[in-house]
């Protein structure tokens, strides 16, 4: 054994040298005495004991290790197991203690048992490590490696996009998910997707800044699968959760690899073949290769013997030609490096990033470097695609708001920095709902990404097309020079031949489709110089195409944000009304011109503004259905018009069998899930019979969804509740349709009958509408009758059922009363 009063060392050569070079405290153990004969620069270093101060001492006397740690090592040591990431508390020379790894074994020195010891310090990421390799491990070469599963949640509307590699891990069909969460985590155990909901809340409300959950997956053949999911949460303008993007990793599969790796890894007791990260020694002067480890292999795809001998620059590795000069410099600078970020090129040329530590030493007599360094590509990967996901549109990959936001703040200082023009235009597709409900999303989503490719091809490369959600997109014109009317006209052309472009027919699964644009123009700096007011007026302008019976394109006006606002004033307005029952019923008589009996009523919605008085129905009704709104008035429609019916009932006035209600029911309500239900209970609170009540239905309820309307009908019909068809003759699809709709009356419009007497078209229409009601057993009346001349005409026609103003225009309930009163009297 050598002299205790000097550095000893291991046996001279290559694991000598790395013995000495090695940046991580190593030191030897005698098994007999348990003194330390042997510590490298890195023990000095790192633990404060020079080798004079360390060896001879029993590492317990020295306070290196407690007695117990000592023992379990020797005991280790003796037995010839390796020590492999043995964690334990070591300290350092002033008394603080920390937490390292150890490695080792037993080996024989100078014919003397000895322990060899490497160490490694885990204290400040002792909590963390194991999250970052799981998550550096599980971001792997995004969607191209077939491993990492991403998926991208519109909170507000409960819409969830998975790809294929995320569907299959839930144990769903192999293809792009497009549905609820519930259906998405169907195979999700309940506890864990409370735990899920759970950390969402949190992330959501600010007590948690990250969104990371392991969970279990029950697949459909009973294997349980480990998941874990991580994501990134983005909020819209007032700072309310909008969407969440994230990627998901079945850790089960990783989990294996991993203790497969690290069974492998155990082999190798000796510090240059154990560690993880690729380790290179290399001639300082020629930069040739003279040794690597299985890292190196794993890290670059090159074995060992394709390596050895041949230079950096060689295997092309270096991502520049002056990237091997640069360490160098910074190597004369300090001597050495530590966790110092570059980037290279694999095997196959892909770019990969490592943290590169270098320590310069000493091989036979020739300068060397050692080069450790770990993987960090698949972090920068996962990172890169998280974030494209957070701005990126995943139907049809293009600019989200949120980009679309950053852009136009962009243009807006560099159009103002140089004196440019630019224009946002806004489109809308318009009925494309329409497509949705009668051949399904996936023919919808295909028509969204052709609209897409049609946008890209009639804008420049420096412009911007982005896709806002649903059939909402943008196409940002940037750098127009000119003066405005010039600039006004040439986005005018543009505008026209996206207009021109997006209308042309499309062929999806045996349908011929035409898609129409509704578009509205914003001027930049013209119409505002923010990203909000460019986007609110562009959309104002895009409202007023929409008015103007769609297809159409509008330019902003200061007189569109009048009108915007004061659309806006009457919307919170109706809110208001029938909380403070400004809302009222008025009945229109319908007459059987035979007898002059009262046979129905036609119930109409009136508003009585506080302020203003009776407002016009042409103007609230739309707003009624535009906003929404109409779906809480048509159920208070329903409910006050079986009210007054019950009443009137009571008072003996109309009998069950001879007189019906007509209620006007609106496309978006009868579109409800529960509509039947609502019509059904709220009947039986009035107390009006079910046959009492005709609800009149447009050709715009029918053409939205044949089967979903036919179905409700006829729900509705079993009830007793009867069908007007409204407006009849005045579309193009209710011929295609009425032989299937349960309809029992026809509803001649009054356009044609106010120009029946003049028009010879509009006479014979009514004719046509007449005969054909009588083959298909139905009943007919005429609506706006205002003249006898009109009426005989009817008649003579065989339509003896009437409303209109000859009769009477349509009153309040309590004037209605009266007319049956005095009708009776």
């Amino acid at each position: 054994m050598p002299p205790l009063n000097r550095a000893a060392s291991p046996s001279d050569g290559l694991s000598g040298l790395v013995f000495a070079s090695s940046p991580d405290p190593i030191f030897i153990i005698s098994c007999d005495a348990g003194l330390l004969r042997a510590v490298n620069r890195g023990f000095e270093q790192h633990f404060g004991w020079s080798s004079q101060q360390a060896l001879g001492r029993h590492c317990v006397d020295l306070g290196l290790m407690t007695g117990e740690v000592f023992r379990h090592i020797l005991r280790a040591g003796k037995s010839g197991q390796l020590i492999e990431n043995l964690e334990v508390e070591l300290a350092r020379r002033g008394g603080a203690r920390a937490y390292h790894l150890l490695y080792g074994g037993e080996t024989d020195i100078d014919g003397s048992p000895c322990i060899v010891l490497s160490t490694r310090d885990v204290t400040e990421r002792r909590l963390q490590a194991q999250a970052l390799k799981e998550s550096q491990e599980r971001l792997n070469l995004a969607l191209e490696s077939a491993e990492l599963g991403t998926w991208d949640w519109h909170i507000p509307t409960d819409r969830l996009y998975g790809s294929i590699r995320s569907a299959h891990l839930h144990g769903l069909p192999a293809t792009p998910f497009l549905g609820s969460t519930r259906q998405f985590f169907t195979h999700v155990p309940l506890d864990d997707q409370q735990r899920m909901y759970a950390a969402y809340q949190d992330l959501a409300s600010g007590r948690r800044n990250a969104f990371q959950v392991s969970y279990r997956c029950q697949l459909p053949d009973g294997r349980l699968r480990q998941l874990e999911s991580t994501a990134k949460l983005y909020r819209d303008a007032r700072g309310r959760p909008l969407r969440m993007a994230g990627v998901i990793v079945d850790i089960t599969e990783r989990q294996q690899a991993e203790a497969a790796l690290r069974a492998s890894e155990m082999k190798f007791a000796r510090a240059f073949q154990s560690s993880p990260d690729a380790v290179i020694i290399l001639d300082r002067r020629s930069g040739r290769l003279l040794e690597v480890n299985d890292g190196f292999c794993r890290l670059t795809g090159y074995r060992p013997e394709q390596a050895i001998g041949k230079t950096i620059h060689q295997l092309k590795l270096w991502s520049t030609v002056g990237q091997r000069r640069a360490i160098l410099e910074l190597l004369e600078q300090e001597e050495r490096l530590v966790h110092h970020e570059v980037s290279g090129r694999d095997r196959h040329g892909k770019t990969m990033f490592v943290d590169l530590s270098v320590e310069p030493l000493e091989l036979n007599g020739s300068d060397c470097l050692l080069l450790t360094a770990r993987d960090t590509r698949q972090l920068k990967e996962a990172q890169a695609q998280i974030q494209h996901l957070a701005y990126h549109d995943p139907l049809t990959n293009l600019p989200n708001r949120a980009l679309l936001m950053e852009r136009l703040t962009q243009q807006i200082a560099f159009h103002q920095r140089h004196g440019l023009r630019g224009a946002l235009l806004f489109l809308d597709l318009d009925h494309f709902k329409h497509i949705n409900d009668s051949l399904g999303h996936p023919v919808g989503d295909a028509v969204l990404r052709k609209i897409t490719a049609r946008l890209a091809s009639c804008v420049r490369k420096e412009d911007t097309v982005a896709r806002l959600g649903g059939d909402e997109f943008v196409v940002l014109l940037t750098a127009l020079s000119g003066r405005r009317s010039e600039v006004t006209r040439h986005v005018r052309q543009i505008a026209e031949k996206l207009r021109q472009l997006l209308a042309e027919p499309m062929y999806f699964e045996g349908h011929w489709l035409k898609v129409t644009p509704s578009i509205g123009i914003a001027l930049m700096p013209d119409h505002g110089t923010t990203p909000a007011d460019l986007l609110k007026h562009a959309d104002i302008a895009l409202y007023r195409a929409k008015a103007a019976g769609r297809n159409a394109i509008q330019i902003f006006r200061s007189t569109m944000q009048q009108a915007a606002s004061a659309r806006l004033r009457m919307e919170n307005e109706l809110r208001q009304a029938l909380a403070r029952d400004e809302f009222e019923l008025h009945l229109q008589p319908q007459v059987d011109a035979r007898s002059g009996r009262v046979v129905g009523a036609e119930v109409l919605l009136r508003w009585q503004h506080p302020t203003l008085g009776y407002q016009s129905p042409g103007q609230f009704i739309q707003v009624l259905e535009e906003s929404g709104l109409i779906i809480e008035v048509g159920r208070w429609i329903i409910e006050e018009a079986g009210r007054i019916g019950a009443k009137l009932l009571q008072q003996s006035l109309i009998e069950p069998g001879s007189f019906s209600f007509c209620v006007n029911v609106s496309p978006l309500q009868f579109r409800q899930n529960d509509f039947v239900d609502q019509v059904e209970r709220m009947l039986e609170d009035s107390g009006l019979p079910r046959a009492m009540l005709k609800l009149e239905i447009t050709e715009g309820i029918v053409i939205q969804n044949v089967e979903d309307t036919i179905g409700k009908m006829n729900r509705l019909k079993r009830l007793g509740i009867g069908f007007a068809m409204d407006d009849f003759g005045t579309g193009y699809s209710s011929l295609t349709y009425l032989k299937r709709l349960p309809v029992d009356l026809l509803k001649i419009d009054q356009s044609f009958v106010r120009d029946a007497l003049a028009d010879g078209g509009d006479a014979e229409i009514i004719r046509a509408i007449i005969s054909m009601a009588g083959s298909l057993g139905l009943q007919v009346i005429a609506e706006g009758v205002e003249h006898p001349a009109q009426l005989d005409l009817l008649q003579q026609r065989g339509c003896h059922l009437y409303q209109g103003y000859l009769f009477s225009k349509p009153v309040p309930y309590s004037t209605f009363r009266t007319l049956l009163s005095e009708a009776q009297a």
